[in-house]
């Protein structure tokens, strides 16, 4: 990026006597800057840092009560995993047949012990055949990493599942100063973004955001948002579900919200449906994948924090590029990993 500014300022500078000239260059120079800054996302992180300005300003926490929102008791959950402080708590929703993706992640990126600064769980709710509750409680034996909660596991329920969560971490687990909500077939580069958490606000829900998406009133659809629940068209911003970030505080903030309604299924989005409610902006995270899937390549999974839409081998597959690309060399890394990356609304793309 310098050497184009340098590039720029010393073309402006020898076509000085040309009027005309200098202006064209100026104008590709700016678009060519432009069109960078808006592949790599930093014209999106830059907006988001004025959404401020469009919220309110949170109000003070109740400390009578944990949540105003209905949330299911916990069956299940470690003992001691909050003991010490943590930096990063991280949540990954999982359905009980998903033992492979969760297995997956054991072995690679969600293994930590506690001089790491994070720690990672599991949250399922009770599953619906007796073969995977057999599976679930050798688990809960063997690893416990388990968080079990008190509900019907199912799509529909997802939102109920990530509200436990969040319940949970703020209830028992407030030595960590943030939570990373995230799917069981995302790849997280722990180390890099713990690094980037170091020092952030406060009050932070970061991920990649999504603008302007549109409520779904077709009551057949699994996103579907009755009238009366939201009356709103369109969501307010929020970052996608495959991965984001919340502190503390927002957790404690967006838990204090009054919903009346049934709980939608459209997990990510209720949660900005919260934040905008808490006074919480999102945080637009270029290096968050969301909905978008980025090369299956080392030094994109260097780069980047959260990459989406991996099957169990493919998370094997990212943790050993991982591991082989610390000496590599990777210029322009992050434009390269943009440009050849997709965004897919719907579905998913397991490599």
């Amino acid at each position: 990026m310098q050497r184009l500014a340098v590039f720029c300022l010393r073309g402006f500078h020898l076509s000085r006597r040309q009027i005309s000239g200098q202006l064209i260059l100026f104008l590709l120079c700016l678009t060519i800057f432009i069109t960078l800054l808006s592949v790599l996302g930093q014209i999106e992180e830059v907006i988001t840092q004025a959404l401020s300005l469009f919220y309110h300003t949170p109000s003070s926490i109740s400390s009578d009560q944990v949540s105003l929102i209905s949330v299911p008791r916990i069956l299940i959950s470690p003992p001691n995993i909050c003991v010490s402080p943590l930096l990063l708590l991280i949540l990954v929703p999982s359905s009980p047949s998903h033992l492979k993706q969760r297995d997956a992640i054991r072995e690679t990126w969600g293994r930590s012990s506690p001089s790491d600064g994070f720690r990672r769980l599991f949250l399922l709710g009770i599953p619906q055949t007796q073969e995977q509750r057999i599976i679930v409680d050798q688990e809960v034996a063997l690893h416990g990493d388990i968080i079990l909660a008190d509900f019907l596991d199912s799509y529909r329920n997802l939102t109920l599942k990530t509200l436990a969560g969040l319940a949970w971490a703020s209830q028992r687990c407030s030595s960590a100063k943030y939570i990373l909500k995230v799917d069981d077939d995302v790849f997280v580069n722990t180390v890099l973004l713990m690094q980037f958490l170091q020092g952030q606000k406060e009050l932070l829900y970061m991920g990649r955001v999504q603008w302007r998406v549109r409520t779904d009133r077709n009551p057949s659809s699994r996103h579907y948002m009755p009238e009366d629940a939201y009356e709103y068209s369109h969501y307010p911003p929020y970052c996608g579900g495959p991965a984001y970030v919340l502190a503390q505080e927002a957790i404690r903030l967006l838990l204090q919200q009054e919903w009346n309604s049934p709980l939608p299924p459209v997990e990510d989005a209720f949660i900005g449906i919260l934040a905008w409610a808490a006074g919480v902006p999102p945080l637009h995270i270029a290096k968050m994948s969301g909905s978008m899937f980025f090369p299956h390549e080392h030094c994109c999974y260097r780069t980047i924090f959260t990459s989406h839409g991996l099957s169990p081998r493919g998370m094997r597959e990212a943790w050993n590029l991982l591991a082989d690309s610390r000496n590599s060399w990777c210029p322009l890394a992050m434009l390269q990993c943009m440009l050849f990356g997709q965004y897919v609304e719907n579905g998913e793309k397991l490599i």
